[in-house]
């Protein structure tokens, strides 16, 4: 979706989140996969990424050397007060899920909880203090050796990340303000979803940063009233990587066809996500959390392939229901999801536009949230997108 509205964006800022976040563009026959880069690099926009993202020098060099091998140099400026993430967090990460034991949140691995809160206890370093005279690791490694006994070393990836980084950095707060004030717009686009939050989300099976519009400002280090426009994203039916309460979860072999069907594997980690059927809860309170006004609703062909979809519009727990996301949030593993059934979208065709069979999917989901429905995706190629 990012990439699909670039086009009326003179630059394509990130905010939050951090490698641990996948984000796929696909072009005719070729899939960019990004983790950090933002997902306007394949249309050549001026490239942000806000002090809110967890860095992985090594990471942003692999991603930058494909797109060079795919005939691209991006116009990329990162800022200087990004979080760094080093082998250390990734450690540690690793470290803390195996601690966990059998309630392991599920982690990518990439060490992005450790890094925020290294970040936290002031012992992290950002982008710029590779380049002061005063740099130094000696706090880190400390608490690190305490913790892991022998940390892995960090020289390689010191060297790394200052190549990486060198003529790179800037005030991604200043890029966006110059931007607007020359008459051009920024697209802000974020990783993760509302579930992921680490305030409002599901805790403890959440991410380690805030995944919500409202962040945007603080991210990028930008007014509050910067936020002009929010568009929510949601697919037809709903997803899950890793552990955590999932109401409207499927098993068998109706969430091994959708699956299959819509490649629902994850970017970051391979592994294979977790289906369900839509959950107009969950996606009410998303929205409300978000002040999102638009949807764009995406892999509406998977849908097409399944003969009676249903959405979720209520839970239920005790003889209780209700449509108050927050209200059954102590406790989503004891829900009982309340289903309506819609007429079948199977074998519906949108290269012509919306079929009537998917009007109702639209209006149900309008209804339920507030929002109105812009955009619906029906593949992962730019040009299957559909305007409303």
């Amino acid at each position: 979706m990012v990439d699909y509205l670039s086009d009326g964006f003179d630059a394509v800022a990130r905010y939050n989140g951090g490698s641990n976040a996948g984000h796929t563009v696909v072009v005719g026959s070729s899939h960019y996969r990004f983790h950090l880069v933002p997902s306007g690099a394949v249309k050549g926009k001026k490239l942000l990424v806000g002090a809110g993202v967890a860095l992985d020098p090594a990471i942003l060099k692999d991603e930058l050397k494909l797109l060079a091998q795919m005939g691209t140099k991006p116009d990329i400026v990162i800022d200087g007060r990004c979080t760094l993430v080093s082998p250390l967090e990734k450690e540690f990460d690793g470290y803390l899920e195996s601690l966990r034991g059998a309630s392991a949140i599920g982690t990518t691995g990439r060490g992005i909880g450790p890094a925020y809160a290294a970040r936290a206890l002031r012992m992290s370093p950002r982008a710029m203090d590779l380049f002061s005279k005063s740099f130094n690791l000696q706090h880190m490694l400390r608490f690190y050796r305490g913790v892991l006994g022998r940390p892995p070393p960090l020289s390689r990836w010191l060297g790394v990340s200052r190549s990486v980084l060198r003529g790179r950095l800037g005030d991604v707060s200043s890029a966006v303000r110059r931007i607007n004030d020359s008459g051009g717009a920024v697209l802000f686009e974020a990783a993760h979803g509302t579930m992921l939050d680490i305030q409002h989300g599901t805790y403890p099976f959440v991410t380690s940063s805030s995944s919500l519009a409202s962040y945007a400002p603080t991210g990028l280090g930008i007014p509050a009233s910067s936020s002009r426009r929010i568009l929510g994203v949601t697919k037809a039916y709903a997803t899950r990587v890793g552990a955590g309460p999932f109401p409207t979860e499927q098993k068998g072999m109706l969430a091994d066809s959708i699956r299959s069907a819509g490649n629902e594997y994850g970017t970051t980690t391979g592994r294979p996500r977790r289906i369900g059927w839509l959950d107009l809860v969950a996606l009410k309170y998303a929205v409300r959390m978000n002040g999102a006004e638009e949807l764009a609703l995406s892999k509406i062909d998977i849908l097409a392939k399944v003969r009676s979809p249903l959405v979720c519009v209520a839970y239920s727990r005790a003889g209780s229901e209700s449509g108050d996301f927050y209200r059954f949030m102590g406790n989503l593993d004891g829900v009982r999801p309340v289903y309506k059934e819609l007429p079948s979208l199977y074998g519906a065709e949108f290269r012509n536009g919306v079929p009537a069979k998917a009007r109702k999917l639209i209006e149900v989901i309008e209804d339920e949230t507030g929002a109105r429905v812009k955009l619906l995706s029906y593949g992962e190629e730019r040009g299957r997108t559909i305007e409303l």
